[in-house]
């Protein structure tokens, strides 16, 4: 009888368990999207000088979308390189460019300071800030995305090289 209880009790605390790793697995994996190679990218609400919506505008096409910011001198670099790739790749993607500085004056500067093409800038206002950070996992630092045209991350900080591939 001692080694049906034994046997019992490790059933149980197998059963428990695998209840515990399902639940907390789930919850965290029941995000419809996910700034994860593979997943859909999380919604992104902003609007530029014209009134239209970044992403949305770009629907069925593939965007390159870039989060950056002044004081990050590496993210800012990054978005004029891929600036100046997106311009010399025609049709083949869209760019995005995020900015994640609170001041639209330092925005608009850096815009023109940095000739970037002023129609894929977007500033993140400072209420929009938090949910973006989240929502694209940026808290331990910006990057950029190529998602394809139905929506799904295809990389993360892509390459140039991946980039010229892309037809």
């Amino acid at each position: 009888m001692n080694q049906n209880v034994k046997l019992m009790n490790k059933i149980l605390l197998t059963v428990a368990t695998f209840g515990l790793l399902t639940l907390f697995t789930s919850a965290y994996y029941s995000a419809p999207a996910d700034s994860r190679t593979g997943y859909s990218a999380p919604a992104l609400y902003l609007d530029n000088a014209d009134g239209v919506s970044p992403l949305r505008q770009h629907h069925g096409e593939k965007v390159l979308l870039t989060f950056w910011s002044s004081v990050d001198a590496t993210s800012r670099l990054s978005n004029m390189h891929y600036d100046r790739l997106a311009r010399e790749a025609g049709d083949r993607y869209a760019h995005v460019s995020i900015n994640m500085d609170r001041s639209q004056g330092v925005f608009d500067a850096i815009v023109a300071v940095d000739n970037l093409n002023r129609t894929a800038q977007y500033n993140a206002d400072a209420s929009q800030h938090e949910q973006i950070v989240k929502a694209w996992r940026l808290e331990n630092g910006y990057h950029s995305f190529l998602i394809d045209g139905n929506g799904k991350i295809m990389a993360i900080d892509p390459s140039e090289t991946l980039l010229a591939t892309i037809k």
